[in-house]
C-alpha cells in the first residue's frame, strides 16, 4: 500500500534527523530519573505491599508530567508534517509519485506516531530496569498498561497535529491550530464544562446526578482528561477513578458529592472501554476531517 512506503520515509526521515535519539533520551531521563527518585524516597528493601505502593506513587507522580510533556512533543513532532512539505514544493514531488492525498496523511499519522511513541516505551522499559530490584511482588501488567496508555495518548496528539496540519495553509497556522488545541483541554476545559453544566441547570433545573453526569461526559471528552482517568482506573474501580476527575488539587481534596451523584453503580456510559473509545474518537475524528479538507486543498 502507498502509506506503507510514506510512513516508512517519514519514519527514516526523523531517524536521520536525530528526532528519535533526541526524543529517546528526552524519555529516558524523564522515566528512569522519575523512578529513580521514587525508589531514593521509598527506602530500603519493600515488602510487596509497600512495592505496589511504591509504584501506584511513581504512576501517579508521572502522569501528571506525561499529560503535558507526551502532547507537547506529539504536537512539536507533527504539526508542521503537511504544511512543510506545501511550504517547501516537495508535496507536489511526494504526490507526482503514486501516492494519493489520502496515503500522505495516513502515511504521516502513521510514521509521526512511531515517532513518538517508540521513545515513550523505550523510556518505560529503562525506567522498568531502573524498578526492578525494589519491586518484588509488583504487578508489572499494571505498569505495561499505564505504558501502553501514554504512548496512545502521543498517538492520539499526533492525528490531531497531523489532521491540523492537512487542513492548515503554513506552519503558523498549524501549531497555532494544534497549539491551541492543547491549551483549550488544559487551561479552558474545565471553564467550558462548569459554564454549560450551570447553563443547563439554570433553563431545566436538572437534579445533581443528571449534572454530575453531564459534566462527566464533558469531561471525558477531553482526551488528556479521559487518559489521566484511564491511569487511575489501573488501581482503582471505573467508579472511584470518574469520582477521581472531580476532586480538587490533582486529587488531592475529594468530592463527596461526587460520588454519591455518580454511584452506587457506574452507568456502562462511563466504563473503561467507552472511555477508552471517547480517547480514540480524537485520533480518528481530526484525521478524517483533515483527509476531506486535503483532498480540496490547493497546492
Amino acid at each position: 500500500m502507498s502509506w506503507e512506503a510514506v510512513a516508512r520515509k517519514d519514519f527514516q526521515d526523523a531517524v536521520r534527523s536525530r528526532w528519535l535519539w533526541v526524543l529517546s533520551a528526552l524519555s529516558i531521563a524523564v522515566f528512569a530519573g522519575a523512578a529513580i527518585g521514587q525508589l531514593y524516597l521509598g527506602g530500603g528493601q519493600q515488602t510487596p505491599q509497600q512495592s505496589q505502593g511504591l509504584l501506584q506513587g511513581f504512576l501517579f507522580f508521572l502522569k501528571q508530567g506525561t499529560a503535558i510533556l507526551i502532547p507537547l512533543t506529539a504536537i512539536v513532532v507533527a504539526y508542521a508534517s503537511i504544511t512543510r512539505e506545501r511550504e517547501s514544493g516537495t508535496m507536489k514531488l511526494l504526490l507526482s509519485l503514486p501516492h494519493s492525498r489520502d496515503d500522505v496523511v495516513i502515511g504521516k499519522v502513521l510514521g509521526r506516531s512511531a515517532v513518538v511513541a517508540l521513545p515513550v516505551l523505550v523510556g518505560f522499559f529503562v525506567a522498568f530496569l531502573a524498578l526492578i530490584p525494589q519491586a518484588s511482588g509488583v504487578n508489572f501488567l499494571v505498569y505495561i498498561e499505564f505504558a501502553l496508555l501514554t504512548a496512545l495518548l502521543g498517538v492520539v496528539f499526533v492525528g490531531i497535529s497531523v489532521g491540523v496540519s492537512a487542513g492548515a495553509k503554513s506552519n503558523q497556522q498549524a501549531i497555532v491550530g494544534a497549539g491551541g488545541l492543547f491549551g483549550a483541554f488544559w487551561f479552558l476545559w474545565n471553564f467550558f464544562v462548569s459554564g454549560v453544566s450551570r447553563a443547563v441547570t439554570d433553563v431545566f433545573s436538572v437534579s445533581a446526578a443528571t449534572q454530575y453526569q453531564l459534566e462527566l461526559t464533558l469531561k471525558l471528552l477531553n482526551p488528556i482528561q479521559s487518559y489521566k482517568t484511564l491511569v487511575d482506573s489501573l488501581f482503582m474501580s471505573d467508579l472511584q477513578a470518574r469520582v477521581q476527575m472531580f476532586s480538587m488539587l490533582f486529587g488531592v481534596i475529594p468530592n463527596p458529592q461526587a460520588g454519591e451523584a455518580l454511584g452506587p453503580e457506574l452507568s456502562p456510559l462511563f466504563s473503561d472501554p467507552m472511555v477508552l473509545l471517547f480517547l480514540l474518537v480524537w485520533l480518528v475524528v481530526p484525521v478524517g476531517v483533515g483527509i476531506i479538507w486535503f483532498r480540496e486543498a490547493d497546492l
